[in-house]
């Protein structure tokens, strides 16, 4: 059970060791990221900068080579003719340079009056002076200021970065205002690209609806990042970005996008890690940078690394303490054990340890105890202290001669206390090594066996009485057994006598009426001989009584044990009657102590009084059955008939002496009342009651055998 508890907690510290680990490990991931995403983000923003900076330059640039250095242009700006041939003459200055222009990313080239009106647009072919009011009003505020301005434009086939600066004359005065217009996803590609940067253009869906025709409007497609901004089908879209980010990631997106904020995010697709800066160029509108970073994906894979590493070695060290602990634990159960058997042993065993000059170096309390010494009157004495003057000088020198050799002796020896008092001990003595295996001593480890020895000379004495004892209660045993068999002789003689009285009496009368023929000499050859006849039934019953009352007292060993039902079953096939149906059923193994002759003369004695009830009351159908069960310890024969059952009157009188209702005896069968006799005799019971449509007979027979009872066999 204890271990039980030291597994669960040491899995306990294993699980929070290995959490504080992975979270503080993940907290220092999570560090590393944000400030590699920190410094990606500084790095796209001076890239983002340097971007602006160079398209300023480049459209200053061309501000000043084909704007104010063509002086045909400035004049014409100036003057006020027909709005559509100062569109032709504008249009012939620069249709040899548009297309050198679009090497440059400058897909339009325009200018505007101070006012707002277009006065020539490099895309259109004709003068038109439709212009959007937003747009124009941008106009006039840059016909104002002397400084240039860049603005991030939509229109109808891509978002732009349009550059617009007031044209002077020489007097400093604004006659227009110049604008070129740059392809903004193609510039930024070439831009980017160089930079490992891939980028793309997200504006707002309701500022795109109301910048673009709605023929224009089917170029662009919701973005899958925010389904409130849209970007432009072109081959400069960004490649990296997927439409299955997590959804957490898609939320944190949304909401800093609404909060108009510039930030950094990053994801992984397919094993490689992406960092994405989103810039707002105005109101309306983001510009992704995204780049592949390695790094990003070496401090994900260090770190999972360092995880595994982390479990790992939690593991280890956990393992270790549970170990330490266990084997601490195990250590502290084997020291108690050992002290508890320590003290055990100091108290109730008998040791003493000597060096090899035989002084005394350590005893246990039993030894004190046993010997009336105190510990510091023994330690340094020598061993002799407690040597009985009867034990010879002999003895002790095979002793030693026995544990100078390195052997174990073993005996029983006679010691004096410290009060002169003699006690046994049975023991051995063995030498004792050190680690080295150089004998330094001998240790006795012995037993008091003062009360054995005690034991046995009072059980001497005891046996001595005992035998004694018995020899006079087997005498007196023998003495009652004696009387109970002439008492129960007794009964059986005063029983038999009854059975002998008529065959006896028939003999006499039969003699006399003999006599008295052959006084009056009339008796003849068939008389004599139906004489003979009956005499010999006579004496036949006479010696059947004779023999049967031998067998009561008879100690045959060889049949003292027998089976109940095939001594049943020996008596039943005996029976001469067939037109008389008897059935045997029940525990075939039961086995009682007995003579099983007597059994089958009391079954058969019971088995023809029915016969002769089936006989007076001519009954036809006569049937017997007879079963045999165990009962608790005994066996119980149950012998059932359909003769209508004994009168109620007879029925308690029917094991009396003298009681019969036969008219004459027979060979075949005890009488009841000899028969409940020899039940008696086998310590066992027989009783009679009606049943049913007749008379059931009961008897109980014991299985235990009854010579275990007696003390003389």
């Amino acid at each position: 059970m204890k271990s039980n508890r030291l597994v669960f907690r040491y899995s306990l510290l294993f699980l929070f060791l290995s959490t504080v680990l992975i979270l503080a490990l993940l907290f220092n991931k999570n560090e590393e990221i944000e400030i590699l995403k920190n410094e990606v983000k500084e790095k796209n923003s001076k890239v983002f900068s340097l971007y602006k900076k160079e398209t300023l330059e480049i459209s200053e640039l061309f501000f000043f080579n084909y704007v104010l250095k063509n002086e045909r242009l400035l004049s014409i700006l100036q003057e006020q003719n027909k709005k559509e041939e100062r569109f032709k003459e504008i249009e012939k200055i620069y249709e040899d340079k548009l297309s050198f222009f679009r090497k440059h990313n400058i897909k339009e080239i325009n200018f505007y009056s101070i006012i707002g009106k277009p006065i020539y647009k490099s895309s259109f072919n004709s003068y038109d002076e439709n212009l959007n009011k937003e747009h124009k009003t941008l106009i006039t505020k840059v016909a104002k200021k002397f400084n240039p301005k860049v603005i991030f434009a939509i229109n109808d086939t891509s978002a732009s970065l349009n550059y617009l600066k007031p044209v002077f004359n020489k007097d400093l005065k604004a006659i227009a205002v110049f604008e070129i217009v740059m392809d903004l996803p193609r510039l930024s590609h070439n831009s980017f690209i160089e930079k490992g940067l891939n980028v793309e253009f997200m504006v707002d869906h309701s500022i795109l609806k109301s910048n673009v025709n709605q023929s224009y409007f089917k170029n662009y497609l919701t973005h899958h990042i925010n389904p409130n901004f849209m970007y432009v089908q072109s081959f400069y879209k960004n490649r990296f970005l997927i439409n299955n980010l997590p959804l957490e990631l898609l939320t944190e997106i949304k909401k800093k996008m609404k909060n108009k904020q510039n930030f950094v995010v990053d994801y992984r697709v397919k094993e490689k890690c992406f960092i994405t800066s989103f810039y707002e160029i105005n109101n309306s509108s983001y510009m992704m940078l995204t780049v592949e970073c390695e790094e990003y994906n070496q401090i994900v894979n260090r770190y999972n690394i360092y995880i595994y590493a982390s479990v790992l070695v939690s593991f280890i060290i956990v393992l270790l303490l549970f170990l330490i602990n266990l084997y601490y634990y195990k250590y502290k159960i084997i020291k108690s054990k050992l002290n508890n058997i320590s003290k055990s042993i100091d108290k109730y065993v008998i040791v003493a340890e000597t060096n090899l000059k035989g002084r005394i170096t350590y005893v246990s309390q039993a030894f004190c105890n046993v010997s009336g010494y105190k510990k510091d009157e023994l330690i340094g004495k020598p061993i002799n202290i407690v040597r009985h003057p009867d034990i010879s000088k002999k003895f002790y020198e095979n002793m030693w001669e026995k544990l100078s050799a390195n052997e174990v002796w073993e005996g029983e020896i006679k010691n004096i206390d410290k009060n002169g008092n003699s006690y046994w001990v049975r023991g051995n003595i063995l030498p004792i090594f050190d680690i080295n295996n150089k004998k330094i001593g001998y240790r006795s480890i012995r037993v008091n066996i003062s009360d054995e020895k005690q034991l046995l000379k009072v059980n001497s004495l005891l046996k001595r009485d005992l035998f004694l004892k018995l020899n006079e209660i087997k005498t007196r045993d023998k003495m009652k057994i004696d009387q109970s068999k002439i008492v129960l002789m007794g009964q059986i003689l005063d029983a038999f006598s009854n059975e002998w009285k008529k065959p006896i009496s028939n003999l006499s009368s039969k003699i006399l009426a003999f006599e008295n023929s052959v006084n009056k000499n009339t008796y003849d050859k068939n008389y004599l001989t139906n004489l003979s006849k009956e005499l010999s039934i006579e004496l036949k019953i006479l010696s059947m009584h004779l023999n049967e009352f031998k067998t009561l007292f008879s100690q045959n060993s060889n049949e003292d044990k027998y089976s109940v039902f095939n001594a049943i079953k020996t008596a039943i096939a005996s029976v001469p009657q067939k037109d008389i149906k008897i059935e045997l059923s029940g525990d075939e193994n039961l086995e009682t102590f007995g003579v099983s002759y007597d059994l089958r003369k009391i079954i058969l004695g019971i088995v023809y009084n029915s016969f002769e009830e089936f006989r007076k009351k001519r009954i036809t159908s006569g049937k017997i059955t007879i079963s045999v069960n165990r009962t608790n310890e005994n066996i119980l024969i149950k012998c059932k008939d359909n003769a209508g059952g004994i009168p109620q009157e007879f029925i308690s009188k029917i094991f009396e002496t003298g009681f019969s209702t036969k008219e004459n005896l027979s060979s075949r069968g005890l009488p009841l009342h000899i028969a409940k006799l020899i039940v008696k005799k086998l310590d066992g019971d027989i009783w009679a009651k009606n049943e049913d449509d007749g008379c059931c007979f009961y008897i109980k027979l014991i299985t235990r055998d009854r010579r275990e009872s007696k003390r003389v066999q």
